[in-house]
C-alpha cells in the first residue's frame, strides 16, 4: 500500500491533476470516530477519494461503509471545503459531520484500526489536520480554507 500511494502522488504531481476527496466527523454522544491506515501512522477522520461520476456525498457515504462498517441515519452536514498541496498536487476535500450511524464489522484493507474517541480525550498521535477540524468543529479554531 506505502509504495502504492508514493508512486500515485508521483504520478499525480507529474501530470498536476487535480483531485477531490471527502473526510468527515462522526460524533456520537461527544466521540468521534476515527482510524488509523495500513500505509500511514497516525489517526485520521474517515474519508478517502470522490471517484469519477460520483458526488462528493455519495462519496462519503461509500467510504462510511467501506472503512468502518458506518450507515448514516440521518444526511451528512457539510462542514467545510478546503485545499491542499500536502501530495504535491492541488486536492479538494469536502468534509462534512455527522451524529448518528448504524454501524456493523466490516474488513478494509486500508484501515489497520478504528476507535471511538471521548472529544476531550483524543490520542496523543492524531494528525494534525485531523486535530485542527476537531477544534474548528467544537469552535475552539477558526475554520480555514487549507486542510
Amino acid at each position: 500500500m506505502k509504495i502504492y500511494h508514493s508512486l500515485k502522488n508521483i504520478v499525480l504531481s507529474l501530470l498536476t491533476k487535480r483531485t477531490v476527496g471527502v473526510r468527515i466527523l462522526l460524533i456520537n454522544q461527544g466521540n468521534v470516530l476515527l482510524v488509523k491506515h495500513t500505509y500511514q501512522s497516525g489517526w485520521y477522520t474517515i474519508g478517502g477519494a470522490v471517484d469519477p461520476r460520483e458526488t462528493p456525498r455519495q462519496a462519503i457515504e461509500r467510504e462510511l461503509k467501506e472503512e468502518v462498517g458506518a450507515t448514516l441515519l440521518s444526511p451528512p452536514k457539510l462542514f467545510s471545503v478546503y485545499y491542499s498541496f500536502n501530495e504535491k498536487h492541488d486536492d479538494y476535500i469536502v468534509f462534512y459531520t455527522a451524529d448518528s450511524c448504524s454501524q456493523v464489522d466490516v474488513y478494509s484493507p486500508e484501515i489497520a484500526e478504528q476507535r471511538w474517541f471521548p472529544l476531550n480525550a483524543l490520542p496523543d498521535d492524531i494528525t494534525p489536520a485531523t486535530r485542527q477540524r476537531i477544534n474548528e468543529y467544537l469552535g475552539t479554531a477558526a475554520i480555514t480554507d487549507h486542510w
